[in-house]
């Protein structure tokens, strides 16, 4: 990944249904007042009009490496101010955050780890590093939610068992493509 990539992503279920089926699935488990960690938000910004909200008063920090994407969180916040005050976004190269920056999550979302992966110059972390990571800014009992339809999940699944083979995460359920794991 780069940052300032040109290209924004459109909602389309029928080839990357992962922001929609979490909606689901975290409405579905009553999932109210969490913090969360989102990485993509999308050009639709799919998870944050969905689950920040007065009724669910979940907080979400999002990662977007993409200037559309950023331009359409501010013009979405600017025109929201309840959506304002629980959807962060953060124009960055996910792959430069460190814990010294980050607060702990109840919910992390990894569906792009993986994903057309170029180690720039000035990045701090590589995919099993950001896994590493997210899991330890995830709370005790917290989760990790992974897209099994992802195109980086074959170079991400292997991550995941190693993590899962340390102990520090156990898998939980399943949600249509998407996968949970909790942390230990």
């Amino acid at each position: 990944m780069r940052l300032a990539v040109d290209d924004a992503w459109v909602l389309d279920t029928d080839n990357c249904p992962c922001d929609v089926e979490l909606v689901e699935a975290l409405d579905l488990m009553v999932i109210r007042g969490k913090t969360l960690f989102h990485f993509g938000t999308g050009l639709h910004h799919v998870v944050g009009r969905s689950l920040c909200n007065p009724s669910s008063r979940n907080m979400v920090l999002a990662v977007t490496a993409t200037p559309k994407e950023y331009v359409a969180y501010m013009d979405l916040v600017s025109a929201d101010a309840e959506t304002a005050k629980l959807y962060k976004v953060i124009f960055c190269d996910i792959y430069t955050l460190s814990s010294n920056i980050l607060p702990r999550f109840d919910l992390v979302t990894l569906f792009h780890l993986g994903e057309e992966y170029e180690e720039p110059a000035y990045a701090c972390l590589d995919d099993a590093s950001l896994l590493a990571l997210m899991i330890g800014q995830t709370v005790p009992n917290g989760r990790l939610a992974f897209y099994s339809g992802s195109t980086g999940f074959k170079e991400t699944w292997p991550l995941i068992e190693q993590a899962e083979s340390r102990g520090t995460i156990r898998r939980a359920e399943e949600y249509k493509h998407l996968i949970f794991y909790t942390r230990v």
